[in-house]
């Protein structure tokens, strides 16, 4: 489904290059630089008495853009690592990700996402002279670590472990991201946007849910 998907993106970038850039005059590429406080789902399967969730944190990203017509475009983006943690009491038990878990001692398990990348279409208009609306849409690629630390031992799908990673996974999934972009000048944009994707690894059920919310500033070359 995600092959056929990035086939379709890049299907439709290259057949509207020569159609629509020919019949409009084009926005220059744009750079966006911006921060994103996102909520991280992936350990809430871990709540319960005595368990202390971070699902919170701010990143960075950087966005690149190539309009193909005055409405349309193609981005890549980068956004960086992250780290989310549960705190777990001793002699806690239940299913993560679908396998059980127990604890003997107090413990941290931290999920690390690696650096994401983004590919998509963006689509725009113009709600007056400084004002664009937007949407966005196409496929994220993620890597994340789930790490286990501190005094405790875990045992996870039958096997103990002690301040290593205990499980790794990766996936490239769907995303939908809405905006709105305010002009300060001609070159200039300040952006917010609400970005939402639900990814789930086939290796090892692990479900992983990101939403956030950003503010960029927008740059034309």
């Amino acid at each position: 489904m995600n092959n056929k998907l990035i086939s379709i993106l890049i299907v439709i970038f290259f057949i509207n290059i020569p159609i629509l850039s020919l019949a409009h005059d084009l926005p220059k590429p744009t750079f966006t630089i911006g921060a994103m406080q996102i909520n991280y789902n992936a350990l809430d399967v871990l709540k319960g008495p005595g368990v202390k969730i971070d699902n919170s944190h701010t990143i960075a990203y950087l966005t690149v853009s190539y309009y193909v017509s005055p409405s349309l475009a193609f981005e890549s983006s980068i956004i960086s690592s992250s780290e989310f943690s549960a705190s777990l009491p001793s002699n806690d038990s239940g299913l993560l990700h679908g396998k059980s878990y127990s604890t003997n001692g107090t413990l941290t398990i931290t999920a690390k996402n690696d650096t994401s990348y983004l590919i998509g279409l963006k689509y725009k208009s113009a709600l007056n002279k400084t004002i664009d609306v937007y949407g966005k849409a196409g496929l994220i690629f993620w890597t994340t670590d789930f790490i286990v630390s501190g005094g405790g031992t875990l045992t996870y799908n039958s096997s103990t472990h002690n301040s290593k990673t205990f499980l790794k996974v990766d996936g490239s999934d769907p995303f939908i991201d809405l905006g709105l972009s305010y002009k300060i000048n001609k070159n200039t944009s300040l952006a917010f946007d609400f970005l939402s994707t639900a990814a789930t690894s086939d290796q090892g059920g692990v479900a992983i849910d990101l939403s956030g919310y950003s503010l960029s500033w927008v740059r034309n070359f």
